[in-house]
């Protein structure tokens, strides 16, 4: 937003901010919830949203009003995000400060109505339409100071230390201008694989995968960041979208472990024979 040089650029740079935010928020979840082994249901969940069209804006928000309980239950596996998520008691309390699902809702309700046919057609509209919704942006991204303390990490290298009997992991720190990320090294008891992104929670490193990886984008001609979009279907082939640029990238490997995912799986319908 800060970069975008017209007030139309800066409306698209906020519900961009939004999806992204909501998508970050998620598959940091997800990641954590299936290290755990909590929350199968929602991991069962998120699966079957996989295995739809894609994961799009209200994919991650409906999917984050879910959470609320497991959030409250298992405070140890998403730090932080129990207080993120408000409930219906908590919201009824505090009706100004309803929780990081509701912001990230109404920046998504600005995102239907501008994918379903009103975008700002002027430029004097669009600085109307940003002036109402930055706030809403600016308490989302206060609800989420949570993933501050749950830093992204995309390993280089994992050295055995035979003097100390731990690993030297030299990781590159997913936050800021990208491709420009700040490196890190950092002592593990266990080693971690390389080109991974992990999250460095309390307890350490913990995998994102298959929620997200770092791909070649052959229409950007370099490496990004991407998260789960889509699970195969018929001739559509799984992949990942970036988060940079919403490019999608096949990558049919994603089948095998979205199904892989815990929780219960779909009975078989009626009268169709299993393969």
């Amino acid at each position: 937003m800060q970069r975008a040089h017209t007030a139309k650029d800066r409306h698209e740079a906020l519900l961009e901010a939004g999806e992204t935010l909501a998508a970050t928020v998620a598959v940091t979840a997800a990641g954590l919830l299936t290290a755990h082994g909590a929350g199968e249901r929602n991991l069962a969940e998120l699966r079957t949203a996989l295995a739809g069209t894609g994961t799009t804006f209200g994919t991650w928000t409906v999917w984050l009003h879910h959470l609320c309980r497991v959030a409250r239950e298992r405070t140890d596996v998403v730090p932080g995000l129990a207080e993120a998520l408000r409930d219906d008691a908590e919201m009824a309390a505090r009706p100004d400060d309803p929780g990081l699902a509701q912001f990230l809702d109404r920046l998504k309700g600005e995102r239907n109505r501008t994918s379903h046919g009103d975008k700002p057609r002027t430029q004097e509209e669009a600085a109307l339409r940003v002036a109402e919704h930055r706030l809403t942006l600016e308490q989302a991204l206060m609800s989420a100071q949570f993933l501050i303390g749950l830093p992204w990490l995309l390993t280089v290298s994992c050295a055995y230390q035979r003097r100390t009997g731990t690993f030297e992991v030299v990781a590159d720190h997913l936050m800021g201008d990208h491709p420009d990320f700040d490196r890190m090294t950092f002592s593990c008891p266990a080693p971690v694989a390389d080109d991974t992104v992990y999250v460095l929670s309390p307890a350490g490193p913990v995998a994102l995968s298959p929620f997200v990886a770092s791909l070649y984008c052959a229409q950007c001609g370099r490496r990004e960041i991407c998260h789960a979009n889509n699970a195969g279907r018929r001739n559509r082939p799984a992949a990942y979208k970036s988060f940079g640029r919403g490019h999608v990238i096949p990558y049919p490997e994603l089948d095998e472990e979205i199904a892989a995912l815990p929780g219960s799986r779909p009975s078989p319908r009626p009268g169709r024979r299993t393969p």
